[in-house]
């Protein structure tokens, strides 16, 4: 990565963690947000304006008004897989590239997947808590009982690249393997991981664990609501990794209390979700009060050091292909390709 001009401006949203942009990209002229709170629109304007690159992060909602007030913006490097939150139709009516982090950060977020599946059903958290607040006297036959994993019903909602990582898992558990998705995925992985299609009502109705896998669109918002943990089985659990806005906290939060649903574990929530106006300014009560049956965690999927630089090496090497006139590997919009700035 030989870049020599110092006024050419890359703008990082956030601090990164673990690593620092100046080892990536060394010879351009580098801003942060020096605060530890994500930026409103009118901020991220005054600070980014003369950006040839933004580089975002999970909190950022950037908009049409935002990408036209930034006349040298070539990219908008992203640090997460999910793009929803970016408007990509005025990024690539302005000829802006849109980049998204790379498939090898599904891996860490499948693994805390399964230590919440493991947490949840077998309630780990609350054998803890016991163990922290009283004297333990010993072993008791009916102390902390939880449900069983091996040999049950997964439904995952979603088979992309999170939902297959996902159910490669659950083999050592020789769990059934159900899922929803928009179309089948290929028939080689359904025929290697023993996956078996089904409608949503069929995955919600057979399930004794649902993981949340898909990606947040229109018609994934509250794609599980009070209808779908009706349909249920009062001892099953529910599990989000994919985006705190798919899930109703509210009406989980009911369900538990009604005992529709044995449970419910999740590292994202709507609160997270500035791109919706109606969002809630914080985690349903429902479920922090509910600690015997939750288990909540503040979206550490990819809080694993490795793979965040990676994440951050990946960013910044779309960062450095856009403005060579490249196309930056990680781009989920089609431009036509700009000339490189004189120098990189």
């Amino acid at each position: 990565m030989e870049l020599i001009m110092k006024n050419v401006i890359v703008y990082y949203t956030h601090r990164l963690p673990d690593v620092e942009p100046v080892r990536m990209l060394p010879d351009v002229t580098i801003v942060h947000n020096e605060s530890r709170k994500t930026l409103t629109k009118i901020e991220l304007i005054r600070e980014a304006k003369d950006s040839h690159a933004i580089c975002w992060f999970v909190p950022d909602v950037i908009d049409e008004e935002i990408i036209a007030s930034c006349p040298n913006l070539r990219i908008l490097a992203g640090f997460g897989r999910g793009y929803n939150n970016i408007d990509i139709t005025a990024a690539t009516k302005r000829n802006v590239w849109v980049t998204v982090g790379p498939e090898t950060m599904v891996d860490p977020v499948a693994d805390l997947t399964w230590g919440l599946i493991l947490s949840v059903a077998r309630r780990i958290t609350v054998g803890d808590r016991y163990i922290r607040a009283t004297k333990l006297s010993g072993w008791h036959p009916t102390r902390c009982l939880g449900y069983p994993v091996s040999r049950k019903n997964l439904g995952i909602i979603g088979m992309g690249q999170l939902g297959k990582a996902i159910a490669r898992r659950s083999v050592g558990f020789e769990m059934n393997l159900f899922y929803c998705e928009t179309g089948p995925v290929d028939e080689s992985i359904e025929k290697d991981l023993d996956l078996k299609r089904v409608s949503m009502d069929q995955l919600l109705q057979t399930s004794d664990f649902i993981c949340v896998a898909a990606p947040l669109a229109k018609d994934t918002y509250h794609c599980i609501s009070a209808r779908e943990l009706s349909m249920m089985k009062p001892t099953a659990f529910l599990i989000n990794t994919a985006r705190g806005s798919e899930v109703d906290e509210v009406a989980v939060a009911n369900a538990m209390e009604r005992g529709l649903i044995a449970g419910y574990a999740a590292d994202v929530f709507e609160m997270e979700d500035r791109e919706y106006s109606n969002r809630p300014s914080q985690v349903a009560s429902g479920l922090v009060n509910q600690a015997d049956l939750t288990l909540l965690t503040p979206h550490i999927s990819t809080a694993v050091k490795d793979t965040r630089i990676d994440i951050a090496t990946y960013q910044a090497l779309n960062v450095v292909q856009a403005l060579r006139g490249e196309r930056p590997v990680g781009a989920v919009n089609d431009i036509p390709l700009h000339p490189a700035l004189s120098g990189i």
